[in-house]
């Protein structure tokens, strides 16, 4: 029979809380229960110790002060002891307790630096493979009972361990709802990110993601206090927040760092810089080659003479230009940091160069192309970069054939696009999810 303390521990956790366990152990030919969370007890090693001091001590009394001094505490103290990551010992008829400090998990032992984020004045802590680890990270960090955790096992041939985090009473229930059901109704493998991607809906011809992916324990339970859901994915180093928006790419938690004109400063940057992606091969295109008419004579003479003797067109001088950066960009990725630096070298500097003195390119087209490098990499998130490095190109095809009305109508064609995505009825141009609750 457990006791009534444990019964009411239990009924606490009993939901949404698949890390949550209490476990039964003989000391001393009595029953004692161990109570605590597998992402931040290390329950091996605790039963360990429990039975070495058991074996110097006379009785379970006798034990409990050994253990620790925080005995027969109430049982709100005794919830906030496992919160914090302690381990909990209750005795079989419940009248004796105790919150133990020193057995915890350690989380640092397989942490290293993120790889493709670069966290600025906050702490330099990535997530890894192991999903227990990433799920302790957010439990030691955010130690809330609202703090809810779901685990599935999910696939066909090869079965994937998903844990789902959110906070109760702000994440919407309805999402949470959703996401439940889609999670369970997965009957393929799950290998890539893409492939659990789908599980929320197929998005024909889209390269906008249902998730938004992040290394950064701080960025993840950021995106739980803004009412998200946090995925993690057995040998995964990321937490996947769902659903991804807009806002994801040009505004994150390290810009609050900074006092509120700089943060200010920095988003209004990555908007330049996004806009600058779309539409600036685009433009060079509709005023060298469409509507030259729009610069004054000084300027236009000045551009007609940077591609005097220049074979190609505009436009198909400028689609080699941003294909050849965007091969030269997926082979720095793919290629060893060793070799890394001197591909970007010989294709950025030397072979521009090059075809620059071979007048297959213009000088201005270089730098209008340097400029795009810089602004796709001003957006947050690698996935963001790429597909915004991708949409360039219709507005392109658009501004060869129509110039500056092109240009308008396709960077208007692309606002419309984005804001008809949605992830479980959320629109992709939302900037906020509501709370729980809250009035619209």
């Amino acid at each position: 029979m457990r006791a009534n303390i444990v019964k009411e521990i239990q009924s606490r956790f009993s939901n949404h809380y698949d890390d949550f366990f209490i476990e039964e152990e003989l000391v001393e030919k009595t029953t004692i229960f161990l109570i605590g969370f597998n992402t931040l007890v290390d329950l091996a090693k605790s039963k360990l110790f429990v039975q070495q001091m058991a074996d110097s001590s006379a009785s379970v009394k006798a034990l409990f002060k050994n253990l620790s001094d925080r005995i027969n505490v109430d049982t709100e103290q005794l919830i906030q002891g496992i919160l914090e990551g302690n381990l909990v010992i209750v005795s079989q008829d419940g009248k004796q307790n105790v919150v133990v400090d020193p057995i915890v998990k350690n989380l640092r032992s397989s942490i290293s630096e993120p790889k493709n984020e670069s966290p600025i004045q906050s702490s330099t802590d990535a997530f890894g493979d192991d999903i227990n680890t990433n799920v302790g990270m957010i439990r030691k960090r955010l130690s809330t009972a609202s703090l809810c955790h779901c685990s599935y096992q999910v696939g066909e041939l090869e079965k994937r361990k998903i844990s789902m985090l959110y906070i109760k009473g702000r994440t919407p229930n309805a999402l949470i709802e959703k996401v439940n059901e889609q999670l369970k109704g997965i009957k393929t493998d799950i290998e890539t990110i893409d492939d659990l991607n789908l599980q929320f809906g197929k998005r024909r011809l889209s390269p906008v993601s249902h998730l938004s992916a992040t290394e950064l324990p701080i960025q993840a339970i950021h995106s739980l206090k803004e009412n998200r859901i946090v995925l993690f994915l057995d040998n995964c180093p990321f937490a996947l927040v769902f659903p991804n928006l807009i806002w994801d790419m040009l505004g994150g938690i390290n810009d609050r760092n900074f006092p509120f004109i700089l943060s200010f400063m920095l988003r209004f940057f990555r908007v330049i810089g996004l806009v600058a992606t779309l539409i600036l091969p685009a433009l060079y295109v509709a005023l060298v080659s469409v509507n030259p008419e729009v610069f004054k004579l000084d300027l236009a003479l000045f551009v007609a003479k940077s591609r005097e003797g220049i074979p190609l067109s505009a436009f198909l001088e400028t689609i080699a230009m941003v294909v050849l950066v965007d091969l030269i960009l997926e082979a720095i990725v793919r290629l060893p940091k060793s070799v890394g630096p001197a591909i970007t070298m010989v294709g950025g500097i030397i072979l521009g160069q090059a075809m620059v003195e071979a007048k297959l390119v213009s000088n201005l087209l270089v730098i209008v192309i340097t400029a795009v490098v810089i602004a796709s990499s001003a957006v947050i998130g690698m996935q963001n970069s790429l597909y915004i490095r991708l949409l360039k190109y219709p507005i392109l095809i658009l501004a060869s054939l129509f110039g500056i009305l092109g240009v308008c109508t396709g960077f208007i064609i692309t606002i419309i696009y984005l804001a008809s995505l949605t992830s479980n009825d959320v629109p992709y141009m939302t900037f906020r999810i509501k709370q729980e609750g809250e009035t619209k």
